[in-house]
């Protein structure tokens, strides 16, 4: 099931739901490009045109962000449950441990990645990492897509931020078989232990975000397209 909030389509079903899809198309070698969207890239794509075609061309837009929840409520819309990117990779490593599926990992400093990687190993020991590389990497050059055509992963995971991961999946994408490419942004800091999640609580109150800016002040300019998501939300449903 799919709601549209401003002009994204969002997976609006559980985030189990949302597992048992993506190990389906796994299984049957559907090559995948999921994006995990809060308000602030709902309101990037409402500015920016060229991100808004690649969105409109992802398989599926998951609501990593308690905003995009508020608004459908506002639209009288309902979205089951917010779904955090990153505990979405996590499951899917876990699937790829336990099944023998293969992954790879883009982004990231040099330094974060192999951290990562150290920590990945040592709590999923039979987890087929086929390849990785940091993300200050020039994408004119073809080398890492050229890896994956080769190596042919089932798991693509691309912490490069937004716009740039979701620009770099569109167009690698066209050029594999298969493969779920997912972006997930500073999830690899969290992963490789340079920074650390809310304590569940805040995470249960919907307030991640807010232990986020008072962990790191210099986060609140992220924040501030909140209200004004919150207000294109609203306009949208005086249009309907």
């Amino acid at each position: 099931m799919r709601v549209k909030i401003l002009d994204l389509e969002f997976f609006s079903d559980s985030k189990q739901e949302l597992l048992e899809d993506i190990f389906t198309r796994v299984k049957n070698n559907q090559k995948t490009f999921i994006i995990t969207a809060n308000a602030e890239i709902a309101m990037y794509a409402r500015s920016n045109k060229d991100y808004l075609e690649i969105a409109k061309g992802a398989d599926l837009i998951v609501p990593d962000g308690i905003g995009i929840i508020k608004g459908a409520k506002i639209q009288k819309k309902h979205i089951k449950e917010r779904i955090p990117g990153i505990e979405l990779m996590i499951n899917l490593i876990e699937h790829a441990n336990y099944n023998n599926e293969k992954v790879y990992f883009y982004g990231a400093k040099e330094e974060t990645l192999n951290k990562m990687i150290s920590n990945l190993k040592l709590k999923y020991s039979s987890l087929n990492i086929v390849g990785y590389h940091h993300g200050y990497h020039d994408d004119s050059d073809n080398k890492i897509t050229n890896e994956i055509k080769t190596l042919k992963p089932d798991y693509i995971f691309v912490a490069k931020g937004c716009p740039l991961q979701d620009d770099w999946i569109n167009k690698v994408i066209k050029e594999v078989d298969k493969g779920i490419f997912m972006g997930v942004g500073g999830s690899f800091d969290v992963i490789s232990g340079n920074v650390k999640r809310a304590p569940k609580v805040w995470q249960n109150l919907n307030l991640e975000w807010l232990y986020r800016v008072l962990s790191d002040p210099k986060r609140i300019n992220r924040y501030v397209a909140l209200p004004k998501f919150v207000l294109e939300v609203i306009k949208d449903r005086r249009n309907i």
